[in-house]
């Protein structure tokens, strides 16, 4: 039996054992799969310990992945590009690192019809999330991206990070709106999640195609429901890429990988 968990402080609300078991089934793979709650400070020492002792692979979630990238001896390119990892697994005495994140959220628009490719898009954002996201939606060659957020001198350094992409990319202030039709707008802050209002113009909206917010809930997520309100028919919440990250991880460590169709179904039902 392999031995899978996710870490994170607090982690009791997490879906990741769900998903992974579900992925287990349908491949027929014997697994373990736990929620353990790590705090930071004990982050290194408990990490380390718990691959020591059997297990195959573990998930990082909030506040962890910065700490997990700085934990890694080899880290992937996408994870180097974002700065923080997601995905930890152990070989040859070495811990190994990457990003998953940005590949389910590309995923997940793929499966609903939606081409990155010479697409105007915005970022809302300039944290963790959007940087976790920002080389695998740069590498599908959109034709501009502009990234809001409420600080703009960090929008402005995740520019200068990414610059040599290729893409067209700028920063703006939170309250500004791009020139030029939009194809879609992508929401990588906790604004609605926390009770915070999002500080935006909402215009933006009606000059974009779709929308999409890596927050998800049962009902119409804060951020996709002012998307609504302005005209924006195709809304989509983060559920899929979380089910996505998740296959990207489960075939690092197994090395096959789950379709992700039927689970974020199963998923989406018992929210």
């Amino acid at each position: 039996m392999k031995k899978f968990a996710v870490i994170g402080q607090p982690i009791k609300h997490s879906l990741s054992p769900r998903i992974h078991s579900e992925f287990a089934k349908e491949l027929g793979i014997d697994i373990s799969y736990e929620a353990i709650e790590i705090a930071p400070k004990d982050f290194n020492s408990a990490t380390k310990q718990l691959l020591e002792n059997g297990y195959d692979g573990l998930n990082v979630t909030l506040p962890l992945k910065e700490l997990a990238y700085s934990l890694a001896d080899e880290v992937s390119q996408i994870g180097r590009e974002s700065g923080a990892v997601n995905t930890l697994w152990k070989e040859k005495g070495k811990i190994f690192a990457d990003s998953t994140d940005g590949k389910g959220l590309v995923e997940d628009l793929l499966n609903n019809q939606i081409s990155l490719k010479d697409s105007n898009l915005v970022i809302l954002g300039a944290g963790g999330a959007a940087r976790s996201i920002l080389p695998s939606v740069l590498s599908l060659h959109p034709k501009r991206l502009t990234l809001l957020n409420r600080t703009f001198e960090k929008s402005r350094a995740l520019v200068d990070q990414f610059k040599a992409s290729g893409v067209q990319i700028q920063a703006l202030p939170m309250e500004e709106i791009p020139e030029g039709s939009l194809t879609g707008v992508i929401n990588t802050t906790s604004a609605g999640v926390i009770g915070e209002d999002l500080i935006l113009n909402q215009r933006i909206f009606q000059k974009a195609d779709w929308s999409y917010d890596l927050n998800y809930s049962k009902e119409t997520t804060y951020f996709n429901q002012l998307a609504k309100d302005s005209g924006i028919e195709v809304c989509l919440d983060g559920l899929g890429m979380l089910v996505g990250q998740a296959a990207v991880s489960f075939k690092i460590w197994t090395g096959k990988r789950p379709s992700t169709n039927r689970v974020l179904n199963l998923i989406k039902s018992s929210l």
